[in-house]
């Protein structure tokens, strides 16, 4: 009779190892998937911030410009010192912000390439 509970004591666990070993690949199937998910997100916030950065970029050239061109009249009067000063003023607030923005590309898309590479690592079969 101990002999009988033994066995069928290793036997259930044994069904115990396999049903989990089963539904490991389920798991994982679902994980991989869910990762896809998130990472085509990120991707998409990432291009939608590389826009938003390439559409800075000409606003910021275009305000230095800008500024170039009323700095060279600075000395005539002061009201022209007054609109270079107001002009380098929205130039630097302009290259501040996209030092910001770009700032947060970069971080979006190191953090997207560290997704990626863990996702290579976990749900892409290797040859």
């Amino acid at each position: 009779m101990k002999h009988v509970l033994i066995l069928r004591s290793g036997t259930i666990v044994a069904l115990s190892v396999v049903a989990a070993t089963a539904s490991m690949p389920a798991q994982a199937a679902a994980s991989c998937y869910s990762q896809g998910k998130a990472l085509k997100a990120q991707q998409a916030e990432a291009v939608e911030l590389k826009a938003e950065r390439d559409e800075l970029v000409v606003t910021v050239e275009d305000a230095g410009d800008n500024w170039e061109d009323i700095e060279a009249l600075r000395n005539f009067s002061a009201e022209n010192a007054a609109a270079a000063d107001a002009a380098k003023t929205r130039y630097d607030t302009l290259k501040a912000e996209l030092h910001t923005l770009e700032a947060d590309l970069q971080s979006k898309v190191s953090t997207l390439n560290e997704g990626v590479a863990a996702y290579n690592r976990s749900c892409v079969k290797k040859n």
